[in-house]
């Protein structure tokens, strides 16, 4: 017959790897959410990244997953679930720029420019050296029908652009300051396209150059 403590190691390195499993399974429909997420799959995506919610993530993992929920969402048309997605984030992580910076943009689709400017001012609050909040403020402020201070969040946003040697949009925060003096002849209603598609402009860039989920997952 075998010794008691010998039972008990055995017991022991048997319940390890299932112990490990039942820690984290979130990760299971963290990857899958992802898979589908790449291949653009984004209806089958939101069923796992709000699995990967229910499973009991870690904090950094909770914020990842809505972050992805909200992009999501926006991808679908579903403006109304990206705000309240992004909304409940900078409730949460009140100090988090990259909540806010997704809580802007999801406010500046649905066309809610006065909220949206309010987002936007505290991404600068945030990160005064990135220029991107500054562009997407004044944009929130020509939308709201305030082109003086979208004016003037341009000429701002052009310092940083020039401090930081980004020469693309330098140059665009100047052209959109000569575009918004000379929509003052027409209605309101007249940029509405060109708002549009300047403020899906700097939704991709934040995408693309600012935002990097991956620190999250590191």
């Amino acid at each position: 017959m075998k010794p008691l403590w010998f039972i008990k190691i055995a017991l022991c390195l048997f319940l390890l790897p299932s112990l490990a499993l039942a820690e984290e399974p979130y990760k299971g429909s963290l990857e899958k959410a992802r898979s589908l997420d790449k291949e653009e799959f984004f209806e089958d995506a939101i069923n796992y990244w709000q699995k990967t919610l229910d499973e009991n993530p870690p904090p950094s993992i909770i914020l990842y997953a809505k972050l992805k929920l909200t992009n999501t969402y926006s991808h679908l048309g579903q403006l109304d679930k990206a705000v309240e997605v992004s909304r409940s984030l900078t409730e949460s992580n009140p100090d988090h720029y990259d909540s806010w910076f997704h809580f802007a943009n999801s406010l500046a689709a649905l066309k809610q420019y006065s909220q949206a400017a309010k987002a936007f001012k505290k991404t600068i609050t945030l990160k005064p050296e990135e220029g991107l909040g500054r562009v997407g403020l004044a944009f929130a402020y020509f939308g709201d029908q305030k082109p003086d201070s979208a004016v003037e969040e341009f000429r701002k946003a052009m310092k940083i652009f020039k401090a930081n040697k980004n020469i693309s949009w330098y140059r665009d925060s100047r052209l959109a300051i000569n575009q918004i003096k000379g929509f003052a002849r027409f209605p309101p209603k007249f940029a509405d396209l060109w708002l549009g598609n300047n403020l899906k402009r700097v939704q991709d860039t934040y995408m693309d150059a600012v935002l990097d989920l991956n620190n999250l997952l590191n």
